[in-house]
C-alpha cells in the first residue's frame, strides 16, 4: 500500500487551534505537529542523533525541509531523509484537518 493509500489516523492531543508546534500522538507515537504557510505537518518526536527533542526545530529550505535546534542536523520533509546527514532519517507525517480534527497518515 502506498502512502496515498494509507488511512488517516486522529490526531491525540492537539487540534487545529493547539499552539504549534503542537505535542501529539499518532497510533501511540509521540509526534510534534507544526503548521507553516504550506500547512500542516508532523514529524517523530525526537531527533535521530542523541535522541533530542524536536519541539525547537525550525522549517527552512523554503518549507521543504526541517533543521533540528540543537545540532543542525536537516531532514527533507517529502521522505525524511537526512540532508546533511544523509544516513540518518526521521518519520514525517501528512496531516489534513477536518472540522478542526487532525488526522494523520506515515509518509513511506
Amino acid at each position: 500500500m502506498s502512502a496515498d493509500d494509507a488511512p488517516w489516523s486522529p490526531f491525540d492531543g492537539a487540534d487545529s487551534q493547539a499552539a504549534f508546534p503542537a505535542h501529539a500522538r499518532i497510533e501511540d507515537e509521540p509526534v510534534w505537529i507544526f503548521c507553516n504557510e504550506s500547512g500542516f505537518f508532523a514529524v517523530q518526536e525526537k531527533c535521530p542523533h542523541q535522541d533530542r527533542d524536536l519541539d525547537t526545530a525550525k522549517v527552512v529550505g523554503g518549507g521543504k525541509m526541517i533543521r533540528c535546534g540543537h545540532h543542525n542536523y536537516t531532514f527533507r520533509l517529502a521522505d525524511g531523509c537526512g540532508v546533511n546527514f544523509p544516513n540518518v532519517r526521521i518519520a514525517v507525517y501528512d496531516v489534513k484537518e477536518e472540522d478542526g480534527k487532525l488526522f494523520g497518515r506515515k509518509r513511506t
